[in-house]
Formats: structure tokens, sequence, C-alpha cells
């Protein structure tokens, strides 16, 4: 069956003085005219009023261990029904989901071909209670731009016992995510690198400040439990600087308990050319989340390395969970402490 976009009218918007309705849902705040669309793809503008095109228009969908979103200390072990959708309101150029992510709702030749639709928010939850998950996650491409559908499921999942995730750029503005903050519980949120200057060349994104903005306000406003991921790319993030900052920032703001994933980057997309992280750029970055004061670091995409897989208590280092690739067991855990010293872990069991 062809997929056609679904519309609902747009949750966040103005109009410009230049009778073009500014979107203000993320940081890019874009201004469309009449007939256009914004830089996602996925907000238009008809007849003047903002519509969101794909609500419940779902391209991706399958149950997966918690540990590949990735959350490492979010109920390991759990089983997530996970969800992906079309576009995204960044344009990396090392993008590992470009074929779901680039693609254009409202411009496209050709619908795209895949699950029926629609999937509404009694379905999705139906479908994870039937098949058993402890909770949905929106995945894949960039669930902010999703919002509307999002924030429908996520409501409806709370009330029904199921735990939600986000994994995210955090590229997010702070009225849609206060919304939909009270129905988040884990924000898996990427942090690609430091500064303006990279966030404009490699995500072609400004006002990146508000990607910590987001990061900072869904763990101390909204206690998700925030988990930081950064792709360490060769010649654009791994110098010495960048992964200092981000490590320092993450220690002071979300805290040292915060497990930061140091992921290996695959040649992909613009950056095909590249060759892959070196392991010693791995490791170079993991003792510099260390040497911050973060207890937890994490190497990703890369098996067989330490800090790979298990997880140790931050106090007295005994083991509280070990892991081969995504078999999880819990060996030292007594609730989020550590069953040795009391320690507490920052693990929600």
């Amino acid at each position: 069956m062809s997929l056609q976009p679904t519309t609902v009218p747009a949750r966040f918007f103005e109009t410009h003085k230049s009778g073009k309705i500014r979107c203000t849902l993320c940081p890019m705040h874009c201004l469309i005219g009449e007939g256009d669309d914004g830089a996602c793809g996925t907000r238009r503008v008809t007849n003047g009023v903002l519509e969101a095109v794909n609500y419940g228009l779902v391209v991706s969908a399958g149950i997966d261990p918690i540990e590949k979103k990735p959350l490492y200390h979010f109920h390991p072990g759990s089983a997530v029904l996970s969800f992906g959708g079309i576009g995204c309101n960044m344009k990396c150029i090392h993008c590992q989901n470009a074929s779901i992510s680039t693609p254009r709702l409202t411009r496209m030749s050709d619908p795209l071909k895949g699950n029926e639709l629609p999937w509404t928010p009694e379905s999705v939850v139906q479908a994870g209670i039937d098949r058993k998950a402890d909770g949905i996650a929106f995945t894949y491409n960039e669930p902010t731009i999703w919002f509307e559908w999002a924030y429908d499921v996520s409501k409806l999942a709370k009330e029904k016992g199921l735990y939600t995730v986000f994994v995210t750029n955090a590229y997010i503005e702070q009225e849609p995510l206060d919304e939909i903050g009270p129905y988040v519980d884990a924000y898996a949120a990427d942090l690609k690198g430091w500064g303006e200057d990279f966030y404009m060349k490699f995500s072609k994104v400004p006002r990146w400040e508000r990607i910590l903005n987001a990061i900072d306000r869904a763990r101390n406003v909204h206690n998700m439990h925030v988990e930081i991921t950064t792709n360490v790319v060769p010649g654009w993030n791994d110098d010495d600087d960048s992964l200092k900052n981000i490590a320092e920032w993450i220690v002071k703001t979300i805290g040292p308990l915060t497990v930061w994933h140091v992921s290996r980057f695959i040649p992909h997309h613009e950056l095909s050319h590249l060759e892959p992280t070196l392991p010693e750029t791995l490791l170079k970055a993991r003792q510099t989340g260390l040497d911050a004061g973060l207890k937890h670091v994490m190497i990703g995409n890369m098996h067989g390395m330490e800090g790979v897989e298990n997880s140790s208590c931050p106090s007295c280092g005994s083991e509280s969970i070990v892991r081969t690739g995504y078999y999880t067991k819990l060996t030292g855990l007594d609730g989020s402490k550590c069953s040795k010293c009391g320690a507490e872990t920052g693990i929600v069991a």
C-alpha cells in the first residue's frame, strides 16, 4: 500500500508580519510561505495554516533491546517497541539514517511504500502491549519533527504503563519540550560536537546552544533519564578541546553519573571518503570523559574494547551490569544502588 502523508494542524507557530508562518517547534525558526514547507519537510502552509504532514506516518518499526538506542542505564535488559518516520531538522553530513532523514514528504514525485496508515496512538500502544514490550521509543529519524503524533502516543503510553523514549538530536524549543516533557521518561541525546561553527558546518543549523538548553531542561526540569552520545568523527570532533568541552559540560550540567557514549564513526553519506575512527581515538575520548569526572563512559560501535560492555559501581568498582552484545544481566544492583557498597549508580533498573 502506498504511504500518503496524514495532516493535522501543527502545534507551534506564529504569523509573521510578512504574512508567512514562522514555525517555532525547533530553533531553525523556518519562515514558510503558502504552499511551501520547512527545512525538515514535515511542516507545510496550506490556506494560511501550518500543518504537520507526517502524523502517524511510520516507515520503520520493530522491537529493540533498550541498549540499542543507546541507553545502557535505563531499564537495562528491557524491550522497547521502536518507531521511525521521515525527515529531520538537521542535515548532518555523516547521517547514518539518510535514507529516511533526507526525503521530502511534500515534494516527492513517488509516494513511499511500506506500512499501512494510519498508525494511531491507540494502535501503537496496543502493539506494544501485544508484543510484551516495556516501552515505546521514537527513533531512527528525529522525533521532534513528529511532535504532534509523538505527544499523543507518549501520553497514552504513560497511561497504559509503558515507558517512553526520545532518541534525539535535542534540537527543540523550550515550549514544545515543556509540553511533552511530562510524558517522556528517557532522553537519548546526541551532542555531536562543540560550538556554533561546528554545528553550522556539520549539521547545517544555527543556535546550537539551544541543544544544550534542551538537554539540561530534559534532565533538570523534567527529570528524564538522560544519556549522551557523541559519534567521534575523524577531523571533525575528535580534537582534545571538543572532547574535553563536551565531557566537562556533561559533568557540570547533567551530572557525573551520566552515561557518555563515545561512538565509532563508520563512513557514510557525505563523509564516505573518511576512514573509521581509530580505536586509540575512542580510548582517548573515553579517558577524556573519565578525567573530567564522568563515571560511565562507554565506547560504541566497537566490540571487544575496554568500556564497551559492562557497567561498574562508580564507588567500589564492582560490576553492576554484565553485557555480551545485547544480552544483559544485572549482577550488582539493589534498585539504583550498588548491592555491595550502597553507592548510587545512576542506573534506572
